[in-house]
């Protein structure tokens, strides 16, 4: 159980960073352990997480020190706290657990689940020094609709302090006073927003700084400096949590240009429904056992898409009006889903069109700049997203698809699956897969130097034509640029044979994507020459440095 006197701020889940892998984990949880005990049983949680990194779920290679902890950080937060898993008195998938394995309406699952999540509730112990009494979702989502739009760093500095409903318009002064004096502040943004996050750090946590209470878990630092560097990091992490686990409703998405948080202009109707029929006071429950009973039912909260009358306006706003109006709500679901779909690959191919006018490269330029920097929400994604605009604007290919998920909306929802490339591009004669990551250094290699080359295999064989393989970060790491030298050279029967991985930073990339464009690039063949032409001085050259380096000087003549 949960102790609320140890924060005085919101906290989100972290474990597992986005929702969606709750999955796969309590899959695994409930097939190999159902009726086992695991409150106290470290030998079961060792038991869960050895099996968990035997399959194919699990990212990275690295085997914890302690799998009975790490076990537990990844069970006994967001899926016990958002009700898909009972593991008391053992464990036991529950009825909105066995739905979310179902995979169908994802979104309206997360929804009703993160509607429920409420503090203080049988789960947390109350806190001494803070009345918790909020549904944290549920008034973000509000925020969200209240303010128009808000970024990540409003989220991080102000958000996190609306412990309690009733100071929801006090929050909402802080974040128009914070976006108001940003304005005639004299230094740098930087500069303007460290200076919030001590302020409102210092007055959330005045009591431990005058009680020289400052030693964080972390470090033995004690000094006020590391105290605030520490703080500030967590409330970072949770508004990025908050992000992308509300994200997976999909009734928020993200301004363009901004990357701001905004209600989808798809889903305002069923936001408002929410915000309606959904009490903001925290339930108040006799026993633990009847907070599971309304946790653990999925249809305990309602939603627009459960009342009929509503969801066939739906189905009519999105032009559909021949249908029959009498078949269950199910069925209409289903109708409406088929819609969403259509309206979503519609918006897909409507901006594809637009990207290929070469309009949106300054916009393209600079989300590079963002991702760089880390400005935008969610840099992996963004980089996954931003570099798959940029290979549809060079046009000439069949097609270019990415593999990421998009919301309704157009903008990036959730990665690419694990099993399948981030991008893939089709030619008359050749293919081109596109991995991308913002990992560096050891962590780079360890994450990239098999999946990479094993989509690459698997893509050569079901594309039946040459393949290439781009692959893209922040910058090529040493231990990652050696093994791609080295595995290019040699026949490997799991990757197809010799495997043709080209790296590239993304300055490389940039550089690469407007020299096409500079060049009025349109002669798919000339890019299949310069990709095999790199490979073959892989062949040939006496190191991976030598490589690398001739990569860099022919990119800005690939084109011409």
């Amino acid at each position: 159980m949960a102790n609320l006197s140890k924060t005085k701020a919101l906290f989100a889940f972290t474990s597992p960073r986005t929702i969606e892998k709750i999955i796969p984990e309590i899959k695994i949880l409930s097939e190999n352990f159902e009726g086992q005990k695991w409150s106290g049983n470290d030998q079961v949680q060792i038991d869960f997480f050895q099996t968990l990194f035997d399959s194919e779920y699990y990212e990275g290679d690295t085997f914890p020190s302690n799998p009975a902890l790490a076990a537990r950080d990844r069970i006994t937060r967001a899926p016990k706290a958002l009700g898909f898993v009972d593991l008391k008195p053992t464990v036991k998938l529950t009825e909105a657990g066995k739905l979310l394995l179902a995979e169908k309406r994802l979104d309206e699952t997360f929804t009703r689940q993160l509607l429920k999540f409420q503090l203080p509730s049988p789960y947390h112990t109350k806190s001494k020094t803070v009345d918790f009494s909020v549904k944290p979702y549920l008034e973000l989502l509000r925020l969200v609709k209240v303010l128009g739009s808000i970024s990540k760093t409003e989220i991080a500095l102000f958000f996190s302090q609306l412990t309690n409903y009733n100071d929801f318009e006090k929050i909402v002064s802080k974040i128009k006073d914070f976006q108001k004096n940003s304005k005639p502040y004299k230094g740098s943004r930087k500069m303007y927003v460290a200076e919030c996050f001590e302020n409102e750090i210092l007055e959330i946590f005045h009591q431990e700084v005058q009680d020289k209470k400052l030693k964080t878990r972390e470090s033995s630092d004690t000094s006020l400096q590391k105290f605030i560097k520490t703080k500030r990091a967590n409330m970072k992490d949770y508004a990025d949590a908050f992000v992308r686990y509300i994200r997976a409703t999909e009734l928020v998405t993200f301004q363009k240009r901004t990357f701001r948080l905004i209600i989808s202009p798809q889903k305002v109707e069923e936001v408002n429904y929410i915000l309606k029929g959904v009490d903001r006071k925290p339930s108040v429950f006799k026993n633990t056992s009847e907070f599971k009973n309304y946790l653990f039912n999925p249809f305990s909260i309602k939603l627009l898409s459960d009342n009929k009358e509503l969801l066939i306006k739906q189905i009519e706003n999105l032009g559909l009006y021949e249908f029959d109006r009498t078949i269950s709500i199910e069925e209409l679901k289903d109708i409406l889903d088929r819609l969403r779909i259509s309206v979503k690959s519609k918006n897909i191919e409507e901006k594809k069109k637009e990207l290929k006018d070469y309009k949106e490269l300054p916009d393209i330029l600079d989300v590079f700049e963002q991702i760089k920097k880390k400005e935008v929400p969610d840099a992996p994604l963004f980089l996954e997203w931003n570099v798959w605009r940029a290979l549809v604007m060079l046009n000439y290919a069949k097609r270019v698809d990415g593999n990421f998920i998009m919301d309704i909306d157009g903008m990036p929802l959730n990665y690419a699956p694990g099993q399948k490339p981030d991008i893939e591009s089709e030619y008359t004669d050749f293919g081109i897969i596109t991995e991308v990551t913002m990992s560096g250094g050891n962590t780079q290699y360890k994450m990239e130097s098999e999946s990479v080359p094993r989509h690459f295999g698997k893509a050569k064989e079901l594309l039946n034509k040459e393949m290439y393989c781009l692959f893209v970060a922040p910058k090529i790491s040493e231990g990652t640029l050696a093994h791609y030298f080295n595995l290019n050279r040699f026949n490997t029967k799991l990757y197809g044979g010799k495997t043709k991985i080209i790296p590239l930073s993304i300055d490389q990339f940039i550089e690469f994507i407007k020299s096409g464009i500079e060049n009025k690039f349109n002669n798919p063949e000339k890019l299949k020459n310069w990709l095999e032409r790199q490979w073959l001085n892989n062949q040939k050259m006496e190191d991976e440095n030598v490589w690398s380096e001739n990569i860099d000087k022919s990119i800005l003549k690939w084109a011409s």
